[in-house]
């Protein structure tokens, strides 16, 4: 009986070892499926700064807000499933996202310029100085939640080119397209889709012309582009709605219209469904 008693109490320790600090605690909300180009907002409920709980997508690290909050975004060619790890003390919990596939449409655009489909070699280098620019941009971290405000359209009008969509510019393809073209009469005022910080603010880009990139917290960016106007400055803190420039049809545009973008760091997600989705 002794042994058996003290094999029990082994037994009951070892569990308590090994399931008492389980991830199956946490309380979390991940879907089950999602789209290719969607933006996955969830919060793990008993996170803090000293809790050791560390999550990773596809067993890179996720970044995760003062309250739990984190964001995962699918990029459009996104093929595999997704994999969330939730970690506590060596211990993971795994959770797949069955990624669904979308069928994009082909969108040609005839009549540019030739110099802005093939540039030449001078033109060439400043688009790559452009391009190193922008993608210092997208690597910033501000540890802000304001992208869980809710997010709204920045300018009205007819929806000239979607997100995914193949690019055929003067029939030659291109990359796909990675944001939200809106038509509208050029001097339209565009507001900011949510509370952010300017991050960018260039008037004269090669391919996007008058551009803004606002940051709204832990990788979650906003980009306009073709603006004929950039009225904030780089630094400042904006609020949703607030003005911040004008249609226009600057750098590679066939007429006044505004490029708005969403990113997660350097994945591009569809704008419609972050709106449909978190509005």
């Amino acid at each position: 009986m002794r042994f058996n008693y003290f094999f029990i109490i082994k037994l009951l320790i070892f569990y308590f070892l090994l399931f008492g600090n389980s991830n199956a605690q946490f309380r979390y909300d991940l879907p089950k499926r999602a789209l290719q180009g969607e933006i996955i907002i969830s919060k793990i409920h008993e996170y803090n700064k000293s809790s050791n709980i560390k999550l990773f997508s596809d067993k890179i690290p996720l970044e995760v807000s003062k309250n739990g909050y984190f964001v995962v975004p699918i990029d459009r060619d996104r093929k595999n499933n997704i994999l969330i790890e939730i970690c506590k003390n060596k211990i993971c919990e795994t959770n797949e996202i069955t990624v669904l596939k979308r069928n994009f449409d082909i969108q040609e655009i005839n009549g540019l310029p030739t110099k802005l489909v093939t540039p030449d070699e001078k033109v060439l280098e400043r688009i790559i100085a452009e391009n190193k620019i922008i993608k210092q941009s997208k690597k910033i971290l501000l540890e802000n939640e304001n992208f869980l405000n809710g997010f709204v359209q920045p300018v009205k009008g007819i929806i000239t080119g979607v997100f995914g969509s193949q690019r055929v510019l003067n029939g030659k393809p291109k990359s796909p397209h990675r944001g939200l073209d809106i038509a509208n009469n050029e001097g339209t005022p565009v507001v900011s889709t949510n509370d952010g910080v300017v991050i960018l603010a260039e008037p004269d880009l090669y391919y996007t012309g008058g551009t803004i990139v606002v940051d709204h917290g832990y990788g979650v960016k906003s980009i306009y582009a073709h603006l004929a106007s950039v009225d904030v400055t780089l630094n400042s803190k904006i609020k949703k709605n607030e003005v911040i420039g004008t249609v226009g049809s600057t750098g590679r545009s066939t007429g006044p219209h505004l490029h708005w973008g969403i990113m997660v760091f350097d994945t591009y997600v569809d704008p419609e469904l972050l709106l449909k989705k978190y509005n």
